[in-house]
């Protein structure tokens, strides 16, 4: 009997793969895993709602009643799952005559890089979507945090009707500006001015600035002068990774990221890969699909340096 199984054994051996395999090699060279707190999913979308801690206590006269003090509300911040997906077909008579090997003559080479292309834009998918984060962080086109805003806003608002600024506008990266942008980023208030110490892991930059940014992080004198001053950052204690990321699009922005739950990403279904033989036309028909959200879970994890 011919089976869909022999046709796809027996005629296109090692062709399947190769969708298989680019993805898996390019998935090992993706970054956006470092950006995001991954988790999987089971539900149509994904909610979360935040609330405000308590405020300080009162000073109560002797018999006097205490005072009471709630939780404020927050907005909530959803998830909802798309999924994407790419197809390629090749026809019945190209198979049959063998041209998909890289020996078989023909059009050969552009029929195997069908299937690994396939792969590659699965992956190449998620890191242009995550990269968005960055690439449009002062915008609201593709994401916002729970208060509407853009990632990168002057204007956040608290629970307590306060605002805060986690953007700053200079666009040089230079020892100075790492060093103020690192204070800032790491000493903030909650959503009932309690002072919070938050810790920077990682520095984000594009290409163009990771000479830049090596060198004040492992300088272990200050790069930006002459004299033997010491490094600050380097004798601070702090162990902060250089992320150089060429889907950064801005060549003067660089982003500090903090630990927390910052983007949270979300696998409705992980990518996987399919095939089958078209009874019609006796096509191979090959497709990968995938189905995610990420969105902004905390705002105050990041820190970014945007041009004006």
């Amino acid at each position: 009997m011919w089976t869909r199984s022999r046709f796809v054994n027996e005629y296109v051996p090692g062709l399947f793969a190769l969708a298989v395999d680019s993805y898996i090699s390019k998935r090992a060279k993706s970054m956006w895993p470092n950006l995001v707190t991954v988790k999987s999913s089971k539900k149509k979308k994904e909610e979360d709602a935040i609330r405000s801690g308590l405020g300080l206590p009162v000073k109560k006269g002797e018999g006097a009643a205490v005072t009471y003090d709630t939780q404020i509300a927050g907005a909530k911040q959803a998830w909802v799952h798309d999924v994407y997906a790419l197809a390629v077909r090749i026809t019945e008579e190209a198979i049959e005559d063998n041209l998909y090997e890289l020996n078989g003559g023909g059009n050969a080479e552009d029929l195997s890089d069908q299937f690994k292309d396939l792969g590659e834009s699965l992956e190449e998918n998620i890191e242009v979507y995550m990269a968005r984060f960055f690439n449009s962080g002062t915008a609201t086109t593709y994401h916002t945090t729970r208060d509407g805003k853009a990632l990168f806003a002057t204007d956040h608002a608290r629970l307590d009707a306060s605002t805060f600024s986690n953007k700053s506008t200079a666009t040089d990266l230079t020892y100075t500006s790492f060093w103020a942008a690192l204070i800032a980023a790491e000493n903030q208030y909650n959503h009932r001015q309690m002072k919070i110490k938050k810790t920077v892991n990682k520095l984000w930059v594009p290409p163009q600035l990771e000479q830049k940014a090596r060198e004040i992080i492992f300088s272990p004198d200050k790069p930006d002068t002459a004299n033997r001053a010491i490094n600050a950052y380097a004798s601070s204690g702090r162990s902060i990774k250089i992320n150089s990321w060429a889907h950064m699009t801005d060549v003067d922005s660089w982003v500090l990221q903090m630990e927390g739950r910052g983007i949270i990403y979300f696998w409705r279904r992980k990518t996987r890969f399919a095939r089958e033989k078209d009874f019609q036309t006796g096509d191979l028909m090959a497709k990968g699909d995938q189905r995610f959200s990420a969105e902004i879970a905390d705002e105050r994890d990041f820190y970014g340096v945007i041009p004006a």
